[in-house]
């Protein structure tokens, strides 16, 4: 009897060690062995986690399966856990790395990898306009296209075109690869269709980050069609195609004295670098290096401007004053250049409020600690992951007087100068692993918004209002829900 008693107390013991949450950790939801902390309620993930933030406060951990994530909603705490190194590592997750054994690229990889390509593309994308003039071309061209198909349907409701993201992937392209593709090409639209594929198959993996051991207890063929593995490794397989082609055609016409694009210059740092026992560069990883900047680049950018437009078309006001900002700075129909941006505070205030308002990457990319350390006074043990809230600090009345309004005046200084230095505004991260492309996102956005809006004014369907609610179906963009615009051609 004795004997089972102590049996008894042992498995008592351990259960409870199992079952209890270690001490140290932030507050939170820790949950059941392997499962974690599954919640039954119907309320999607976003509001979820900010219910979670209001019962635990700036910081809580939410145990999902076996991974131990952290979410953070004070600013200041986050920009100091993203401006250490130790916080600088990606998650080992599927969902990021493609399926890969090594992570590649700038998105995913972490450690020398990551500083490598990190380094050379943001000096790539500098050196080939990001940001400049020499670049206003190229996405001034892919404006006029936009504008084209918004005149050819004109007072006709309607969705914002496919154009949008044609014009934005070709703009990628313009300096990836220095190539352009017409409207009409089928390779083009078949690029875009995949990168939607992309977006919605890739949520399957997060079956394998969160719950691996299902690998181990479901048969292969069962859990391969459990996470689409057969359909993301075609989709793979696609996109690689894309780019090999490229790059093969680049490798027959490389000149090194007159490097053309992002793959001429990667193609001679490669060659420089062969005897280099240190170097990381491959073919490999200049094929997603490519894939992220298509996947991250023009998806964010085009979900960015659909909000805009959905924020202009709610809000007759504020289009009205910018309208007349725009035709007082570029009048008799000029197109814009980045010269004009200092003479333009509302325009540039109404893209920044766009992209508060709709918080568009809600959890931006998630981060990993890379050894036990602390944060906040408590102990944030190595292979926790940390996520910024951006939904929470976007809305945040510690941040933004009346949050939920879309004012773009609180851009603006008391002179009516555009001020964009504030607390509380992630569109692009912040820290170490700041977003490499927000110069070209920023240019597009600006132009974009003045060549569109210098033309057309835009309002919701005859007898229907914007329906502004997202779209939280996903894990990484808050889309906007379809709307159907008038785009009426303005006189000037």
């Amino acid at each position: 009897m004795l004997v089972e008693l102590l049996l008894f107390a042992v498995l008592v013991f351990l259960l409870w060690k199992t079952f209890r949450k270690p001490p140290g950790l932030p507050p939170g939801k820790w949950g059941l062995p392997l499962v974690g902390y599954i919640p039954w309620t119907s309320k999607s993930f976003e509001e979820q986690v900010m219910d979670l933030h209001e019962q635990y406060g700036d910081i809580f951990l939410w145990r999902m399966g076996t991974q131990l994530m952290v979410f953070i909603k004070d600013y200041k705490l986050m920009k100091e856990a993203f401006s250490r190194s130790e916080f600088t590592h990606r998650p080992n997750w599927e969902v990021l790395k493609f399926i890969e054994e090594v992570p590649h690229g700038i998105v995913s990889s972490s450690g020398i990898i990551w500083h490598n390509n990190r380094r050379f593309t943001l000096r790539q994308l500098r050196d080939l306009g990001m940001g400049k003039s020499s670049l206003v071309g190229a996405v001034q061209d892919q404006g006029l296209k936009l504008r084209e198909t918004l005149a050819e349907r004109a007072g006709t409701p309607g969705m914002i075109p496919h154009q949008l993201h044609l014009s934005l992937i070709n703009v990628i392209w313009h300096m990836v690869a220095s190539r352009q593709f017409d409207a009409e090409d089928e390779r083009l639209h078949e690029f875009v269709k995949l990168l939607s594929e992309f977006v919605l198959l890739s949520n399957r993996l997060a079956i394998k980050d969160f719950m691996p051991w299902m690998q181990n207890v479901m048969p292969d063929f069962l859990f391969k069609r459990l996470i689409k593995y057969h359909e993301l490794i075609d989709l793979k397989e696609k996109f690689m195609r894309y780019f090999k082609d490229e790059t093969e055609k680049h490798k027959a016409t490389l000149d090194p004295d007159n490097p053309r694009d992002l793959i001429d210059n990667y193609l001679l740092e490669m060659e420089a670098k062969k005897d280099d026992p240190e170097t990381t560069c491959s073919e490999e990883d200049l094929l997603f290096i490519m894939f992220e900047l298509f996947s991250a680049g023009s998806e964010t950018s085009a979900y960015t401007f659909m909000w805009l437009c959905c924020y202009l078309a709610a809000h007759p006001e504020v289009q009205h004053k910018l309208h007349a900002e725009v035709d007082e700075v570029l009048p008799n129909g000029a197109l814009p250049t980045l010269a004009e941006k200092p003479r333009m505070p509302y325009t540039e205030a109404v893209i920044n409020e766009a992209m508060r308002a709709c918080a568009l990457v809600n959890f931006g990319v998630q981060h990993m600690a890379a050894s036990d350390t602390q944060l906040g006074g408590y102990t944030i043990p190595k292979g926790a992951v940390v996520s910024s809230t951006v939904t929470s600090m976007h809305y945040d009345s510690l941040y933004w007087d009346r949050p939920k309004e879309f004012r773009p005046e609180r851009w603006l200084d008391e002179n009516g100068k555009f001020f964009m230095a504030k607390e509380g505004f992630l569109p692009f991260g912040v820290g170490k692993r700041v977003c490499v492309g927000e110069s070209l996102a920023r240019m597009e956005l600006f132009i974009f918004t003045t060549m569109v809006f210098q033309s057309f004014s835009i309002a919701p369907a005859p007898g229907k209002s914007v329906n502004l609610t997202p779209d939280l179906r996903g894990f990484f963009f808050r889309k906007p829900v379809p709307n159907e615009f008038v785009f009426t051609v303005r006189k000037q």
